[in-house]
């Protein structure tokens, strides 16, 4: 097995690890016992595989350190979140979760955009449909949450919370979705940066000019370290 299998696949096997280990110690680490958790865990564990599939069927390669950054995004708010309770031990651990995924999810789309011809549109426009697309992201996820609400009658919105301390119901799904667009914010910046320093920070693996290159980002590490 080569270097290039071990990477494509590692996320994979990372993400099937911690999927495995935090189904097993649940019942631990949460003195109630939380049901969606044993369909959470495995289903998103296998979410990975999306990208080597779409390398091998659709020849899309995403770049290497945005397939990193999801996995990691799985393990530390489904596995590490969710089933082992890190949002009852560490404060606004949820808020940081969804200011990641703002960053990490820009990105990812940004990439998209000009993969899929977008560097014809300036680039203000870019930058709003970034901003526009992670805010629809993150409403399907609050969507998808209420949704689990109904179906397990948890309170991932924590709306019963709010109620009963005489909170807003609504603060929880609302600040979700501020601390996204302050992610999609800190986008921006490195974005700004990276310009500024001839692609010192993306090494060109999310500009209009590499999105389409089947080599991505093992291609850009290689241009890199020549």
């Amino acid at each position: 097995m080569n270097k290039k299998t071990i990477m494509m696949w590692a996320p994979l096997a990372f993400s099937l690890i911690f999927g495995i280990l935090a189904v097993s110690l649940h019942h631990i680490a949460c003195p109630e016992v939380i049901p969606s958790v044993y369909i959470q865990s495995p289903l998103y564990a296998i979410v990975p595989i999306i990208f080597p599939l779409l390398e091998k069927f659709a020849k899309i390669k995403i770049p290497y350190f945005l397939v990193v950054i999801v996995t990691v995004q799985i393990i530390i708010s489904v596995d590490l979140g969710t089933a082992l309770n890190f949002y009852a031990f560490i404060p606004n651990y949820d808020k940081f979760l969804h200011t990641y995924f703002g960053v990490w999810c820009a990105q990812l789309i940004y990439y998209f955009i000009n993969l899929w011809g977008g560097q014809g549109m300036k680039m203000w426009g870019r930058l709003l449909l970034v901003m526009l697309s992670v805010l629809g992201v993150a409403a399907i996820w609050e969507i998808s949450e209420y949704a689990m609400s109904l179906l397990f009658g948890t309170d991932p919105q924590l709306w019963k919370a709010a109620l009963a301390s005489g909170g807003h119901p609504l603060a929880d799904t609302i600040w979700d979705m501020i601390v996204a667009a302050i992610g999609v914010a800190i986008f921006y910046i490195t974005l700004l940066i990276d310009v500024r320093t001839g692609g010192k920070i993306y090494r060109g693996t999310i500009s209009a000019e590499r999105a389409g290159e089947e080599e991505g980002v093992l291609r850009a590490g290689a241009d890199s370290a020549a």
